[in-house]
């Protein structure tokens, strides 16, 4: 026991100063991503934000021409510039994940279905907010949803990584703290204005402990994990501003 003695102190007192406390960043949002940096779009945004121009907007009573399907138009249909920040993995849309919007958007009355906007349509314009409006009109969509996911991921050591000099530990003791977060925003546009309609958000926050030889794996399912919830949350999101923007629209005029 007496031989142990010293390499049980070691242990303590590397256990006492092993773990750190490093913050998650703040994902970056729309305006840091870039989206609204467009030199036409911010000269056209300047032009108008003079006290007369804020007046107008304010009072201007932009309805939503209905019925209509939905353009979608998320942050890989932009270029390198606005998709710096965009999840990992994250890719062109898939025939499941279209699935899934034309299943949220389905019990929303006046909305016929969604389209992705295609690279296609776009060109060598690559993306500008003018650009997926007019790309939008092409597919006869009079509403148009810009959007990107942004991510953050941060690894800690907790007090068990002491445990880590034993070798074995690495295997066995959950002394790394891995945490990732995904957050979507977007905007809906009315296409034929430029308007913004409303703006909708999605977020998810997760935080495990792992040993280190599994954390490449750990980090991998964090990233699924998060995107997928906060994606989900996005939708459903995205879901109440459409209804309420519709709603508005069928509305009597005030």
């Amino acid at each position: 026991m007496k031989r142990l003695l010293p390499f049980l102190m070691l242990v303590m007192i590397t256990a006492g100063g092993c773990a750190s406390h490093h913050k998650l960043a703040e994902p970056p949002g729309l305006a840091k991503g870039g989206l609204f940096k467009d030199p036409k779009d911010l000269s056209a945004l300047e032009q108008a934000l003079t006290d007369e121009g804020i007046a107008r907007m304010l009072d201007a009573d932009v309805r939503a021409k209905l019925p209509t399907n939905v353009a979608l138009a998320g942050a890989d249909l932009l270029p390198a510039r606005y998709t710096y920040y965009r999840d990992p993995g994250e890719g062109m849309m898939s025939a499941e994940a279209l699935k899934e919007w034309e299943k949220a958007f389905e019990p929303i009355p006046h909305v016929k279905g969604v389209q992705p906007v295609s690279p296609l349509l776009l060109g060598a314009k690559r993306g500008s907010l003018r650009d997926l409006r007019s790309a939008a009109a092409q597919m006869k969509c009079e509403l148009v949803l810009v959007y990107q996911a942004s991510s953050s991921a941060i690894d800690n050591y907790n007090d068990a990584a002491a445990l880590y000099w034993t070798f074995v530990g690495l295997w066995l003791v959950p002394g790394n703290v891995y945490e990732h977060r995904t957050v979507y925003q977007g905007v809906l546009l009315d296409t034929r204005t430029g308007v913004v309609l409303g703006s909708a958000t999605g977020d998810c926050h997760l935080k495990r402990a792992c040993p280190a030889a599994y954390g490449d794996v750990q980090e991998g399912k964090l990233v699924q994990e998060a995107s997928g919830k906060a994606l989900a949350d996005f939708r459903a999101s995205c879901v109440k501003l459409l209804t309420d923007v519709v709603a508005r629209a069928t509305a009597p005029p005030s």
